[in-house]
């Protein structure tokens, strides 16, 4: 092995421990799972969903809704039981107009189908929440997938764009000794720089991607 072969390995391998060394390290997203099985999606997904401020705003109102219901259940339930008492009654008039389905029993009837035409109100108004709620569920379940498809993505691009400066590095250095010895030439040199330089930016800009899909993530899951 003569002196240029020699100085040429030994300056690569001074290359690559220097790369080792200042590669980023492993992504820690403090997030359960990251890629887009659909084991990961749904467990993703369940823990969206239930940090999801909107969809517990519309447990909240389906909740009070059932519980108006309930309430409207009773008062109905108390209207129907008092109209039957409306038929014992000491005054002959009164009992007329009960008979013939008016004075106090027409009330009542009145009263409850009032009471029916709010609850018929609230069962829509209950239907419409279940149907926003459902619609929100597939909204984030999309989202969770769409990042951790986005996350993919950019890791596999990360990979790829690393290799790349990885060899290009390793040619670098040998065309750097090359040229101390006469070999090779100066655009050579600049033209391995220039593409060192839009390497790099890419990676950056493929990180910044990449954490950004991360952080969305984050912000679904722990709200």
């Amino acid at each position: 092995m003569n002196e240029l072969t020699e100085k040429a390995v030994s300056l690569v391998f001074d290359a690559l421990r220097v790369r080792e060394c200042c590669r980023t390290a492993p992504h820690n997203s403090s997030l359960p799972c990251l890629d887009s099985s659909n084991e990961c999606v749904t467990e993703l997904t369940e823990k969206a969903i239930a940090s999801s401020s909107k969809l517990k705003k519309l447990d909240e109102k389906i909740a009070l809704i059932d519980q108006r219901l309930e309430l409207m259940e009773d008062r109905i339930t108390y209207s129907q039981k008092k109209t039957w008492t409306n038929y014992v009654t000491l005054d002959p008039v009164k009992l007329l107009q009960n008979l013939f389905g008016g004075g106090d029993v027409q009330r009542d009837r009145l009263a409850i189908a009032d009471l029916e035409i709010k609850t018929a109100d609230l069962l829509a108004a209950k239907a419409e929440l279940e149907r926003q709620q459902e619609e929100e569920k597939v909204r984030v379940g999309d989202k969770v997938l769409r990042l951790l498809l986005d996350y993919e993505a950019a890791n596999r691009r990360h990979r790829l764009l690393s290799s790349q400066l990885e060899t290009l590095e390793q040619q670098r250095e040998v065309t750097r000794i090359a040229y101390k010895f006469g070999r090779g030439s100066t655009s050579q040199i600049l033209g391995m720089e220039d593409r060192r330089d839009r390497l790099s930016e890419q990676i950056v800009n493929v990180e910044i991607k990449r954490d950004g899909a991360v952080r969305e993530l984050r912000q679904l899951i722990i709200n």
